[in-house]
């Protein structure tokens, strides 16, 4: 009997000295990470104050990432853009930059929505209509197609005729 109950403190021992080794590391990997989330929400916060941006820095960054072909930043930036809603870039560039990437990426019903956004704000914009007669073709929507280009024909002349 005194020796099964020697036994069993000896095993609780070994049990809670791994749990307190154990809680030691999983406390400090949890400390790190919070103090890491920490310091990314404070850089954030900093960049977010400190940042300027303009259309033409907008439109280097994103020129730079379609040129080296790295749509996924391409997009991030512009929905950074969006989500921030920086006033002095206008929102019909950034759809219009989305729009561009998605339809890059074959994601045609995407760079739809954001043409259909760009011309509830502008709706005589010519190359957004075209733009948008190139996507219900790639998607064989010939009617809306056909009907997207003799708007934009239409809009063109009237602008050659009235400049």
């Amino acid at each position: 009997m005194c020796n099964s109950i020697l036994f069993f403190r000896l095993y609780l021992s070994i049990i809670l000295i791994f749990l307190c080794v154990f809680s030691f590391f999983l406390s400090r990997q949890l400390l790190l990470l919070l103090s890491n989330n920490l310091k990314l929400l404070f850089l954030l916060n900093n960049c977010k104050k400190q940042v300027n941006w303009n259309e033409n820095n907008y439109i280097s960054l994103f020129s730079l990432y379609i040129f080296r072909e790295n749509l996924f930043l391409s997009i991030a930036l512009s929905e950074l853009i969006l989500k921030n809603n920086y006033n002095f870039i206008q929102k019909d560039l950034v759809y219009c930059s989305l729009a561009y990437v998605y339809y890059c990426n074959s994601f045609y019903s995407i760079s739809e929505y954001y043409c259909l956004k760009i011309l509830s704000v502008s709706p005589y914009n010519y190359k957004v209509i075209l733009n948008l007669a190139n996507i219900y073709s790639d998607l064989g929507y010939k009617t809306k197609a056909n009907n997207m280009f003799i708007r934009a024909n239409k809009l063109k002349f009237d602008d050659f005729l009235f400049s």
